[in-house]
C-alpha cells in the first residue's frame, strides 16, 4: 500500500511538472485524472530595476474568476554590485496553492540579467525560464516594472483565495435581487475613508436578527434629504434596525461627503463609485430603499421619498 501511494503522488507530480513545461510553447496539458478540480494560472516574473543598482522580483498572478495580483516573496532584493557572477540567486518561497510554491530566480553574466520562475511541487523544485527573460542593464530603462512573458501553470487545486485582495462590488458568486432570496453580498468602501479598507453587507449584519435597510442616493437626487432624514428618525427610536447608505451615481468628487456633512447624517454610508452594486441591486431610480429582514432575505424595495409611517409599516415596526 505505502509503494502505491507512493507512485501516485510522483506521477501526479511528473504530470504536473509536464504541463507546465509544456505551457511555454503554448500547451497546456492537464494534469493525472486521479487528482481532479485541476485548474489554471498564469503567471509572470516582474522586475525593477532601480537607478541604485538594485533589482526587485516579484510575481504576477491571473486568474480567470479571482483577478491578477502582483505578490513580492521574501529576499527578493538583489544588489547588482554584490551578486556573484554566472551563479543562479531564487528568493524565498510563495505558497500559491496548497503543496505547490513558486519563486524568482536571477542569474547575473556581466551586463546581462537572467532571470525566472522557479516552482516547487510537492517538495521538489524545478526553475522554469523562457527564452526573453533577459535583461540588458546597460540598455533598460531604470524605475519602472519589466514583465516577462506569460507561463501558464496547471494546478492539482485551486489558488489560494488569500492571494488576491477583496475588490470593491459584488463579491465572487454572488446573484443578482430576488424576492424571497438571501441579499447577495458586496464591498464597499465608507464614505470618506481614506484608507481605502472594504465593508461587506455579511460583516455589518453581524446580528442575525437585525432587520436591516439599504439606501441607494447621490446628492443631486430629490428626496435624499428627507428620506435620510426619516431614516436617522427611525435608527434613534429603534435598536433592532440597520441602516446604511449606498452613494452611487455621484457626478461631482467630493460632493458625497460635502451633502453628509451638511445634512448632519450620521448613518454608514458606503460608495458604490461604479455602480456595480447598483446594477446588482436592480437600481432604476434615485433614492430607493431595500428592504431585508432579520434572516437576511430580500423583501422589498420602497422608491422615492416615503414618510416615516410609511417605512415603519413596511418594515412591520408599530409607529
Amino acid at each position: 500500500m505505502r509503494t502505491q501511494r507512493w507512485s501516485g503522488r510522483a506521477a501526479a507530480r511528473i504530470a504536473l511538472l509536464i504541463g507546465i513545461s509544456a505551457a511555454l510553447f503554448g500547451a497546456l496539458v492537464p494534469l493525472a485524472p486521479a487528482r481532479g478540480q485541476e485548474t489554471s494560472l498564469r503567471v509572470n516574473v516582474a522586475i525593477w530595476v532601480s537607478d541604485q543598482g538594485t533589482a526587485e522580483f516579484c510575481v504576477e498572478l491571473h486568474d480567470t474568476t479571482a483577478g491578477s495580483t502582483r505578490q513580492c516573496p521574501d529576499r527578493r532584493r538583489l544588489t547588482l554590485s554584490q551578486a556573484p557572477q554566472g551563479r543562479w540567486l531564487r528568493s524565498n518561497d510563495l505558497s500559491i496553492a496548497p503543496e505547490v510554491s513558486i519563486y524568482a530566480r536571477a542569474n547575473l553574466s556581466g551586463n546581462q540579467l537572467r532571470y525566472g520562475l522557479g516552482v516547487r511541487v510537492e517538495g521538489v523544485a524545478r526553475g522554469l525560464r523562457a527564452h526573453d527573460w533577459v535583461v540588458n542593464l546597460e540598455t533598460a530603462e531604470p524605475n519602472r516594472w519589466i514583465t516577462s512573458s506569460t507561463i501558464r501553470l496547471s494546478l492539482p487545486v485551486a489558488p489560494h483565495p488569500e492571494l488576491w485582495p477583496p475588490v470593491s462590488g459584488m463579491v465572487p458568486g454572488a446573484h443578482r435581487l430576488e424576492v424571497g432570496e438571501p441579499a447577495p453580498d458586496f464591498l464597499l468602501p465608507a464614505l470618506g475613508d481614506s484608507d481605502e479598507s472594504l465593508v461587506s453587507l455579511s460583516s455589518v449584519r453581524e446580528d442575525a436578527d437585525q432587520l436591516t435597510l439599504i439606501m441607494f442616493w447621490a446628492s443631486w437626487a430629490p428626496f435624499v434629504d428627507e428620506t435620510l432624514s426619516v431614516l436617522a428618525e427611525l435608527a434613534e427610536r429603534e435598536d433592532d434596525v440597520l441602516i446604511i447608505g449606498v452613494n452611487v451615481y455621484e457626478t461631482e468628487a467630493g460632493a458625497a461627503e460635502d451633502f453628509v456633512h451638511r445634512t448632519g447624517s450620521n448613518l454608514l454610508h458606503l460608495v458604490d463609485s461604479n455602480g456595480a452594486v447598483a446594477q446588482h441591486y436592480r437600481v432604476d431610480g434615485l433614492p430607493e430603499l431595500y428592504v431585508i429582514d432579520s434572516d437576511g432575505i430580500y423583501v422589498g424595495v420602497i422608491r422615492g421619498a416615503a414618510p416615516l409611517a410609511q417605512i415603519l409599516n413596511v418594515v412591520g415596526v408599530a409607529e
